[in-house]
């Protein structure tokens, strides 16, 4: 329950600004009897929740992404194209548990459309060069199932992260919300007039609001990739994100197939 992450800094540049636990969860479509695929799927979340960080003054935080294609990217070996830029938004922040695992079990349409659970891991969310990078190792289902390959959950993955600058017109092929990000004034400042996507350089501020958007792209996949080109070795423990007691979650809430066996539900 304790297991802390290593980062081994291949340069000067790299640093852990975040880690801590990661869950997945997806929410059929009204009127699926049966998740077949991820044509069955009507929301895809990602949800991290931080360590707490006394030395920054940083309490524990759960925030949960909405994921727009209701996938993770693709991790390729050339550059990701524009097209492979996933879009998500943080769809809710909470500092309890129980408000988070609320929003997740919320019936939105009919009984039945509660989030299920379909993965649980590991996370870090490290400063590289010039950008920033979510890494993460799955530690339930031991082993991706045809659920995780569905949403694009890979057994170990990072991906490029950046924030949409509120302050710049957004791009045509990009999502609209209904509201912008709830940024306090002096966290908006901070944001500058020319860069379209903006890196979590410092800290992990920007993404700590209420539909704060960001962008998604494969990076890197496999523990030893990872290890060796961003420095940094995220160590897997049996269970020791342990989704029903961090998350509050009971067995007989949920289908657990999923996150257990990897199958859809």
């Amino acid at each position: 329950m304790n297991q802390q992450q290593e980062a081994n800094h291949n340069n000067n540049e790299d640093e852990i600004l975040e880690q801590g636990d990661i869950y997945f969860f997806y929410r059929p479509k009204k009127g699926a009897e049966e998740v077949k695929g991820i044509g069955d799927v009507r929301r895809f979340f990602m949800v991290t929740a931080s360590e707490q960080d006394n030395k920054n003054n940083k309490s524990l935080l759960y925030r949960l992404f909405v994921i727009g294609k209701k996938s993770l990217p693709e991790v390729r070996e050339t550059e990701a194209r524009a097209s492979e830029r996933y879009w998500a938004r943080v769809g809710g922040i909470f500092k309890d548990a129980n408000e988070l695992t609320r929003e997740l079990l919320s019936d939105e349409f009919r009984k039945g459309d509660a989030a299920r659970p379909v993965g649980e891991g590991k996370y870090a969310i490290v400063k590289h060069q010039n950008h920033t990078e979510l890494a993460y190792i799955l530690e339930l289902p031991k082993e991706p199932g045809e659920a995780q390959k569905e949403l694009g959950i890979e057994k170990e993955a990072s991906y490029v992260i950046s924030v949409i600058n509120p302050k710049i017109p957004k791009q045509s092929n990009l999502p609209t919300t209904e509201e912008p990000p709830k940024y306090p004034q002096e966290v908006l400042n901070e944001f500058n007039e020319t860069e379209n996507f903006v890196p979590l350089s410092k800290d992990t501020k920007f993404i700590d609001y209420q539909n704060a958007q960001i962008i998604l792209i494969g990076a890197r996949e496999g523990r030893d990739v990872i290890k060796s080109e961003i420095g940094i070795e995220i160590k897997e423990e049996q269970s020791s994100a342990d989704i029903f007691n961090k998350l509050k979650l009971r067995r007989e809430q949920v289908p657990i197939k999923p996150l257990t066996e990897g199958k859809l539900e």
